[in-house]
């Protein structure tokens, strides 16, 4: 008996304290409500607030994916638009080197044409030349008295 009553004014003591501390959080008068009840509901609004969190962070991370998406797809669209103006720079200077070839190759074969009729002239004028040279006779100097 003795036990009993030191462990029933134990636990009443317990419970008079732990709900003076729950009503002292939450100002609330728990003499009427029994404590497991009050710790379910405790529970609950825990998990609704750490669901309601999860969901907040959920959409912050949509968020911030949608985000980088965009900003990939600007940077992918930014780079194709720098691929297509270094092709079409590199397609002018392609038909400007094509033109200047050309040029080049007119000039080539101009020049060529001018120095093969001047070689042909020239080599006429030589074989000319060596026909005169081929009847010539040269004697030399010949001095005739004294002079």
């Amino acid at each position: 008996m003795i036990d009993l009553t030191s462990s029933t004014h134990y636990e009443n003591y317990r419970c008079d304290k732990l709900k003076r501390l729950i009503s002292g959080v939450n100002d609330d008068d728990l003499s009427d409500k029994n404590l497991l009840t009050y710790f379910e509901k405790e529970s609950e609004e825990h998990s609704c607030k750490v669901a309601n969190m999860n969901k907040q962070m959920g959409a912050i991370f949509e968020n911030k994916i949608e985000e980088k998406n965009q900003m990939f797809d600007t940077f992918e669209e930014d780079q194709n638009e720098d691929i297509e103006k270094e092709r079409r720079k590199l397609n002018l200077e392609k038909e400007n080197i094509l033109l200047r070839r050309n040029e080049f190759e007119k000039e080539k074969t101009e020049w060529d044409a001018r120095c093969l009729s001047s070689t042909y002239r020239s080599s006429k004028s030589m074989e000319s030349l060596r026909k005169k040279n081929k009847f010539k006779f040269s004697l030399g100097s010949m001095n005739f008295g004294n002079q």
